[in-house]
């Protein structure tokens, strides 16, 4: 070797573990804190995404709950009287103003106690009316006869009587009749609301 070749001559060495373990940690490091950040970031996500499709996978057989008339509307022992049911309504993220939704008979029975049933046919949602001289309901479309307490007559095509509604009993207390309203589903035996 001549002088100039020794001079940049570096004898031969074993490389430094050190770099590859630097190198190692560094990475780690890394890996640790895009899994963390990710963590921490899909919680929020999580939660838009979750309010966002909520609407979607409610169950819209919460009904409407609406005051339809005081007890004393309703003689003891008398006819039932149809009422429409007007009311806002929410459908997954739509807000809709004052609409018709249906309607529904009421009627205070001997004891008190208040029937409200809905007046939709569950044979085709037809409109069902009240004869007052035959004392029943009546479904024109299919000259289907329910008995006063909303069980079938005769003859009656529909698969099941009409279609009762929960009436809030702690506010007929305080003389009001409030219902909660919902449609159900037309041609099936199950009552199923919709």
């Amino acid at each position: 070797m001549n002088e100039e070749e020794t001079e940049n001559f570096v004898p031969d060495k074993k490389p430094d573990p050190q770099p590859k373990e630097t190198e190692r940690r560094e990475f780690i490091a890394k890996a640790v804190s895009i899994v963390a950040g990710g963590a921490i970031v899909s919680i929020p996500i999580g939660t838009g995404l979750a309010t966002l499709v909520a609407p979607l996978f409610k169950e819209g057989q919460g009904g409407v709950k609406i005051r339809l008339a005081s007890v004393e509307d309703l003689p003891l022992g008398g006819p039932p009287k149809l009422y429409q049911v007007v009311a806002e309504r929410t459908d997954a993220w739509t807000k809709y103003p004052e609409k018709p939704l249906g309607s529904v008979f009421l009627r205070r029975k001997q004891g008190g106690e208040i029937e409200a049933f809905n007046s939709s046919c569950p044979h085709a949602g037809c409109s069902v009316g009240y004869r007052s001289k035959e004392d029943e309901y009546y479904c024109p479309c299919h000259e289907s006869i329910f008995n006063l307490d909303g069980s079938r007559g005769d003859p009656c095509v529909s698969p099941r009587g009409l279609d009762s509604l929960e009436v809030d009993e702690e506010r007929l207390g305080e003389g009001d009749v409030w219902v909660t309203f919902r449609n159900f589903a037309a041609g099936i035996e199950e009552k199923k609301a919709i």
